[in-house]
């Protein structure tokens, strides 16, 4: 993975890890994706593709929504796109040991129950149920 810290946007996180989740459901996130992070919040979601989590880091994720306000008319599909993307997310910022607290909710839905796979994915990474 390469990154570097001053550019958030060039961040790119690679490879592929297996964590276990500690009995307060905290995952050591890996140390060069901590790097990369430079201590950012990230905001975790269900995919909409997979049975996974997302995280995004929270600067990465702001830039891919359109502001609204009180006056902003939508589609119903775009209205369906803002409950997709916010109604499920959860912010999240690694503690000072880069360990990660996991929203029971999001572990439910990826079916995580005491392991991890974290799988880079260009500018975010993924956690997924190992087997």
């Amino acid at each position: 993975m390469s990154g570097a810290e001053a550019d958030p946007g060039s961040v790119q996180f690679r490879g592929r890890t297996i964590n276990k989740l500690d009995a307060k459901k905290r995952v050591s996130i890996p140390s060069d994706y901590r790097r990369a992070l430079n201590h950012q919040p990230l905001v975790l979601r269900r995919s909409n593709r997979f049975r996974c989590i997302e995280a995004w880091p929270a600067i990465i994720f702001a830039s891919t929504m359109t502001p609204i306000t009180p006056s902003t008319v939508y589609t119903d599909e775009e209205d369906d796109d803002l409950y997709v993307n916010y109604s499920d997310t959860i912010d999240a910022t690694p503690d000072g040991e880069g360990r990660l607290v996991m929203d029971a909710g999001l572990l439910e839905f990826a079916g995580i129950t005491d392991s991890i796979a974290i799988l880079g994915k260009n500018r975010i990474f993924e956690f997924w149920e190992p087997g």
